[in-house]
């Protein structure tokens, strides 16, 4: 039987947190920061929250470092939404996929510039191809298929 509690939890904790740092915490170093993923330990005992923070100019450990003075207030939350008995233990990590996901499409358009001229989305690969290249066989070839049939005589025989 599938566990569907952890992910349950770990949904309802992202929205927790993220509606915390939206609307009831006013530092400017919070501003624009979103929770992009809760991890929370079998045993419910640690959670592991992953943030990003948009238009904001303050540095990750600056906003990291915010983010561990105001995990008390975030651990009330939890208590006072009464979906836990015990409350996790938070750590919190810069999630970079987005920086990484820029570098990786930076690098693939960087190469479709390279191969950009000669490419025509158009271009039919069966036009190129000359079915008689592919279906093309020896009448010698013909013979090897003959000793097989030859043998299988043999043994229907017996």
């Amino acid at each position: 039987m599938k566990n569907y509690r952890i992910p349950r939890l770990q949904e309802e904790l992202k929205k927790i947190f993220n509606i915390t740092l939206s609307q009831k915490i006013n530092d400017p170093l919070l501003a624009w920061v979103n929770i992009t993923e809760v991890v929370i330990s079998k045993d419910l005992r640690y959670a592991k929250l992953y943030f990003t923070h948009y238009n904001n100019p303050a540095s990750h450990e600056e906003v990291l470092q915010s983010l561990i003075k105001t995990s008390g207030f975030l651990k009330k939350q939890i208590a006072g939404a009464h979906i836990m008995r015990t409350i996790p233990e938070l750590s919190f990590y810069y999630d970079d996929t987005e920086e990484r996901a820029e570098k990786v499409e930076s690098l693939l358009a960087s190469v479709k510039d390279d191969f950009d001229e000669d490419y025509d989305p158009d271009i039919d690969i069966d036009d190129y191809l000359d079915d008689d290249e592919y279906y093309d066989y020896d009448d010698d070839d013909e013979d090897d298929y003959d000793d097989f049939d030859e043998d299988d005589d043999d043994e229907d025989d017996d």
